[in-house]
């Protein structure tokens, strides 16, 4: 990808994407899910709290980073190697906490209905998420958004789950684009990462209090209004 933008997150204008983009403009988009569409992000940290207190799994901070973004698979390795409990039990338990919590229901993210809705208008959209699809399909459908995406790439979909490359690649290619003609939404380095390494353009949207990872350009929110105005553009 070409040289990222400065991706300190502030508020945008449209210059700023001009800037960063020129007169490139998406043939299809794709987009996280967890922590950028939906606030399920809370939901998954309270799940994982209630397993790691369960079975009393010592976490370094050095496990939380990997966690942030991870699939569950990886979140039900590192907690059993904590914990010495065998890694099947501590998956089945995640999945049990981590259903349990999105029962409650799943709200979008600020900004994410109106954003999806507008770049489905303009280009096909997919969604690239360290899910395993039920899964995924079962969040954008409680959460109202999945009759705007005509792709979905999840954790079982690939051979490898992000930050590998491979789940960006492929959702492109099922949408029709090649990657340089693909932008990305992002909110975490793992995330990005891969749509970085698959040769995506990539806007990053971090939480709250998150560094920015590497990027064409960084917004503090989907609600930016400049967003909606360099969509408009398209």
């Amino acid at each position: 990808m070409s040289t990222p933008h400065d991706s300190s997150p502030e508020t945008r204008t449209l210059q700023d994407f001009t800037s960063a983009f020129g007169t490139w403009t998406p043939q299809a988009v794709v987009f996280d899910c967890d922590g950028l569409l939906l606030d399920t992000e809370s939901s998954w940290y309270r799940a994982q709290d209630v397993v790691v207190e369960e079975l009393d799994a010592q976490l370094t901070a050095e496990d939380d980073e990997h966690l942030h973004g991870s699939t569950i698979e990886t979140a039900a390795r590192i907690i059993a190697e904590r914990s010495g409990t065998a890694e099947p039990q501590v998956l089945a338990r995640l999945h049990e906490a981590f259903d349990k919590e999105l029962s409650a229901g799943i709200e979008t993210m600020p900004g994410a209905a109106a954003l999806v809705k507008a770049v489905a208008a303009k280009v096909p959209v997919g969604c690239a998420s360290n899910s395993w699809l039920e899964a995924l399909e079962g969040k954008l459908t409680t959460g109202g958004l999945r009759e705007h995406f005509t792709v979905l790439e999840a954790s079982d979909t690939v051979e490898n789950p992000k930050p590998a490359p491979d789940m960006y690649a492929a959702a492109a290619k099922a949408l029709g684009a090649a990657p340089q003609h693909t932008l990305a939404f992002e909110d975490s380095g793992t995330g990005a990462r891969a749509a970085r390494d698959a040769g995506l353009r990539l806007i990053a949207v971090p939480a709250p209090g998150m560094a920015a990872p590497p990027a064409d350009l960084a917004l503090t929110s989907l609600e930016d209004p400049a967003l909606l105005e360099w969509i408009a553009t398209w």
